[in-house]
């Protein structure tokens, strides 16, 4: 009979091959590559939520300050559009501290509007409809879009109406 050297015998596979390290390694990396695109995509939308939030508590502060000084509300004081630190001319002191704090947003603009209530309302109710727009250009270009075309993309808003 044929005598087999040690080598023959050791035909049977014994770990890993270094090809299927190399397809391990690239399968993991391309799962680490999504994990880290799902997190910035996360941070992007977290900010657009602060910039919501920060609008509605905007929106609040100026429905606010409209109650708390209904004459000059009433008698347009308060109503036009603003820009960040920019309050319309003659404008009540609160409004123009208010346009400050519209600043915390980017591309900020607000508008501001005070008119009678209608029918069936009580006489002498008044409604305040406030706007704040601003523009989120970290969550376009996080959805695929290129900056410039973030640039012009279409701005966000909160609108609220109080009664008072």
């Amino acid at each position: 009979m044929l005598q087999r050297s040690k080598h023959q015998q050791r035909a049977v596979q014994g770990g890993m091959t270094l090809i299927e390290i190399l397809v391990a390694i690239v399968v993991l990396s391309v799962g680490l590559l999504g994990l880290a695109g799902l997190q910035l995509k996360g941070l992007q939308v977290n900010q657009g939520s602060v910039y919501r939030w920060q609008a509605s508590i905007l929106a609040e502060d100026m429905a606010d300050r409209l109650r708390a000084d209904r004459v000059n509300a009433i008698n347009g004081l308060y109503s036009g559009t603003y820009s960040a630190n920019t309050a319309p001319a003659g404008t009540a002191l609160p409004a123009t501290e208010w346009a400050d704090r519209l600043a915390q947003l980017p591309q900020a603009a607000a508008t501001v509007a005070v008119v009678a209530a209608v029918a069936p309302a009580p006489p002498g109710l008044f409604v305040g409809t406030i706007t704040v727009s601003w523009t989120d250009t970290r969550a376009a270009t996080g959805s695929g879009v290129s900056q410039a075309a973030a640039a012009v993309a279409p701005q966000s808003s909160f609108l609220l109406s109080s009664e008072f």
